[in-house]
């Protein structure tokens, strides 16, 4: 969130509670839910024949909306970042169930920040979803959240929750029987102040998931300074306030975490996306984050700590000119088809969003421009984001979900249409207008999470805004053969984070990794999708992260297969 795109004002801090400025008249501010800039039943019926993805929140059952405590009238930062959404198996029944995090009310006098309780959907298969919030454990507020990240910590073979909250972040554990304890406490996570994304990695080697916690800003309702443009008043930026250092902590094996940041040499930055992988190829997790209006973080895994901080060296701390970005999403994925783990950020007005292609030894070099993405989002805002299959072609497209962050005196529009990008063989084409009616309508992205809801080979999309419902996509076209993977590890941790799954069509090598963190705010399927050219077996080789590689053959096409470490021929 770049604030050299607008020149503020600063004014004295008010100790007074929150309202309405004289000179703001926003509609999207006096109606609580905001309203579409197009007319949203004209765009319902706008379906045409090559839409990528149709629309089918109606009759998903899902009506949720993620709070920012705009109407609070506050006008503080913490009500520019939004929320996320987790896809998550959390009964165990095959099927993707849908978390949101809530956000939060911001107002009172003195101005007091409070939480709004998460919601929980049990898919019930054909994109049916019933809210069954209460009966797991979410009925009651906690803080203000923003983002949520799964992992089976306690690698029980169930799926937990991490919600990163401003004040204190919960760890959620799954009891087994369909609900969900609070743990915070008992596991010793502190996880207190302003924490936004977390992606989990084991960076020991000692087979349980640590946990890492991005941080934005020391920031406080007491700290707030007040800024107007053109004497109307909005949010301040990023840089009107201090950065704050990230959280890593040590799992320890037994339900408790140690606190293990400082050993870890993490530096100060406005941390708002994370992913966790391997991305020197070296068989050690690694975290990468992307900062806001500061230089982007590369942790890369030791044998022992600290880790090594290496983005500069590595040529993805900034642009290509230099310069940090205000960096919001991010993701993993091998784009132009040599085998390396590539990343991808996406970026505040007037920037491009980010693409850094990998060597494979840990350096990589700017391809936003080479790529054909150079000039498509500039006058866009990016948040929830991710790099998939989504046409069944073996290519990882792009899509990206926008909004802007100011409410006045911005040169974009408060809500913008999301993107879609089409991977050619390495090179991308905005096919942005094919994506379907929701492309075509104008909303306040926020995060975003893909996998597929109906397991129908094809990839979904769920998206988060702000204060406006959710919106659930199915991708209309399904590939007509295909063969899904989900990697348990053994001597890994369970969900086999930072493991790379690969099989050969149409005549190349296609590889996909098991990230942690990734998108903005959000957590997606974590199977792995192959579209395949026949109905003829596959074998699907995996690189478990430093223990190996192993050959899983002659699986059948059209099925999901649990692959676990040990039990595939060794290599």
């Amino acid at each position: 969130m770049r604030i050299a795109a607008l020149t503020f004002t600063l004014v004295v801090n008010c100790v007074c509670g929150c309202g309405k400025h004289p000179g703001d008249t926003s509609p999207e501010l006096l109606s609580p839910a905001g309203a579409l800039t197009k007319d949203t039943d004209e765009l319902a019926n706008d379906v045409r024949q090559n839409d990528w993805f149709e629309d089918v929140t109606e009759k998903s059952g899902i009506n949720f909306q993620y709070r920012n405590g705009r109407e609070g009238a506050c006008h503080f930062i913490l009500e520019s970042l939004g929320g996320g959404v987790a896809m998550v198996d959390y009964d165990r029944d095959g099927d993707l169930d849908l978390f949101f995090t809530g956000g939060g009310v911001i107002g009172g006098s003195p101005p007091a920040v409070t939480g709004l309780p998460s919601g929980l959907f049990r898919n019930d298969g054909n994109l049916r979803f019933v809210d069954v919030s209460e009966e797991a454990g979410f009925q009651h507020a906690g803080d203000y959240s923003h983002g949520v990240s799964v992992v089976d910590f306690d690698q029980d073979g169930f799926p937990d929750l991490f919600v990163c909250c401003y004040g204190q972040s919960r760890l959620y554990r799954n009891t087994r029987d369909e609900r969900f304890q609070d743990v915070t406490g008992q596991a010793g996570l502190s996880a207190r102040g302003w924490n936004t994304a977390a992606a989990w990695g084991d960076i020991d080697a000692d087979g349980w998931p640590d946990l890492y916690v991005a941080r934005y800003l020391d920031w406080s309702p007491e700290k707030d300074r007040p800024c107007l443009k053109n004497g109307i008043r909005d949010l301040c930026g990023p840089r009107s306030y201090g950065g704050v250092i990230d959280c890593l902590y040590r799992n320890q094996g037994n339900g408790t975490f140690e606190d293990i940041s400082q050993q870890a040499g993490l530096i100060p930055g406005n941390g708002l996306g994370v992913v966790a992988a391997d991305l020197n190829n070296d068989g050690r997790i690694d975290f990468y984050t992307a900062n806001d209006e500061s230089n982007n973080h590369l942790y890369l895994g030791n044998p022992e700590l600290p880790l090594t901080e290496a983005a500069l060296i590595s040529g993805v701390a900034t642009n290509e000119y230099g310069m940090p970005d205000g960096s919001m999403g991010v993701d993993v994925g091998d784009v132009n088809g040599d085998g390396n783990p590539d990343l991808w950020t996406t970026n505040f007005e007037r920037e491009d969003n980010g693409l850094y292609c990998s060597d494979g030894n840990g350096l990589f070099r700017s391809a936003t421009l080479t790529s054909g993405l150079a000039g498509h989002s500039r006058l866009q805002v990016g948040f929830g984001t991710a790099l998939a299959d989504f046409d069944g072609d073996g290519w990882l497209d792009i899509f990206v979900t926008n909004g802007h962050v100011f409410y006045h005196g911005r040169e974009s529009a408060y809500r913008q249409q999301a993107q879609l990008f089409r991977n050619d063989a390495g090179r991308f084409e905005n096919v942005s207008a094919a994506g379907g009616t929701y492309f075509r309508s104008d909303h306040v992205g926020r995060g975003a999470a893909i996998g597929d809801l109906d397991n129908d080979g094809a990839l979904d999309l769920v998206v988060v805004h702000q204060n406006e419902s959710v919106s659930i996509l199915r991708n209309r076209t399904p590939p007509k053969h295909f063969v899904r993977v989900r990697l348990q590890g053994t001597q890994s941790d369970r969900d086999a984070i930072g493991a790379v799954a690969s099989i050969r069509s149409s005549g190349r090598t296609l590889m996909r990794w098991v990230r942690s963190g990734a998108g903005y705010f959000s957590h997606s399927d974590q199977r792995i999708l192959f579209a395949v050219d026949d109905d003829a077996p596959v074998d699907v080789t995996v690189d478990w992260l430093g223990r190996g590689r192993e050959v899983f053959g002659n699986l059948k096409v059209g099925e999901t297969h649990e692959l676990v470490e040990g039990r595939g021929k060794s290599e």
